[in-house]
């Protein structure tokens, strides 16, 4: 998979190869994908520069994390950082075991904003809006349809311009219905949590610096604080269910996004989306075998072509 981009290898003696496995989706001109890898080196010198697309990686690290050059700097990037890496500069990391989801963007989508050299990490409070953004759309990627598609497209394209832009991202990162707002805070809670079992009304509320009546009104319009929790956690569920990297039984996944048992968890993914969670999996393992792609002269047709559709 990211053999078109750089050159992978072993980081023990003893390995022959470097090990991995990708799983994403291109979305329009854009691509998102988890890619999870084992200890190992990436290189990308000035012949791969050359004879390859320069577009733009956001990288998150759920697990793991790398040092080395990126974006024309020595970086040292771990757990829940974004690393931003210009593709038209040379790379030579060093990369613990990691999990991680990968964004892809032609240069050309960012006009103005990659002209100037971009910084191989953000501020503590953009990298967290950068993150959640990129946990969002590899969670929506395997169900968006394709009247959608511009729209995300758009969407996530003036999103990074805004964020990357110094003046526009300051105007973000203090516009109250980002930073500072309850119902957003709540939200961003919410995401951080959503595998606690601790998670409650309670824990919510003294974590945004609310009272738990107020937290009640905030989520009523939703339905309710705890239908809105059950129905982020259903959602968390069906994007692992469409990933073939997945391999956890459904009562595991139950269990590790809080439903108390089997049969509560199966009644409520029904009703969420109208089949079982057992036959929602069948469906996308068909899906995925149906249309699965490796062979890298489609990977490496991808890469130049993204960003080109007139």
């Amino acid at each position: 998979m990211v053999g078109a981009l750089f050159e992978p290898r072993a980081f023990h003696p003893s390995q022959r190869l470097p090990t991995g496995s990708a799983s994403g989706a291109v979305i329009g001109d854009i691509i998102v994908a988890r890619v999870v890898f084992g200890a190992q080196s990436f290189r990308r010198d000035r012949d791969q520069i050359a004879r390859t697309p320069d577009h733009i990686l956001f990288h998150l690290y759920n697990v793991g994390g790398f040092n080395g050059l990126i974006s024309g700097h020595q970086t040292t990037i771990w757990s829940s950082q974004v690393a931003i890496i210009d593709l038209a500069q040379e790379v030579d990391t060093l990369a613990a075991s990691s999990d991680t989801i990968s964004l892809i963007v032609p240069r050309a989508l960012l006009p103005g904003i990659v002209e100037a050299p971009l910084p191989p990490r953000l501020d503590p409070v953009r990298n967290r809006l950068l993150a959640a953004h990129l946990i969002a759309l590899r969670e929506r990627s395997a169900l968006i349809e394709e009247p959608d598609v511009d729209e995300v497209v758009t969407r996530t394209l003036d999103f990074l311009k805004a964020l990357l832009d110094p003046v526009r991202g300051r105007e973000i990162v203090d516009t109250p219905s980002l930073a500072n707002d309850p119902l957003s805070l709540a939200e961003q809670v919410i995401r951080n949590h959503l595998t606690s079992p601790d998670l409650s009304p309670e824990m919510i509320a003294n974590e945004i610096g609310v009272s738990r009546a107020t937290l009640y009104r905030m989520f009523a319009p939703y339905g309710g604080i705890m239908r809105s929790v059950q129905e982020r956690r259903l959602l968390a569920i069906r994007a692992a269910l469409s990933d073939p990297l997945e391999t956890r039984r459904l009562s595991r996944l139950a269990a590790d996004f809080g439903f108390n048992g089997k049969v509560h968890f199966s009644r409520s993914f029904r009703a969420q989306f109208g089949v079982t969670a057992s036959e929602f999996r069948a469906q996308q393992v068909a899906l995925a075998q149906k249309e699965q792609r490796t062979d890298l002269d489609i990977l490496r047709d991808w890469w130049p072509r993204l960003g080109t559709r007139s």
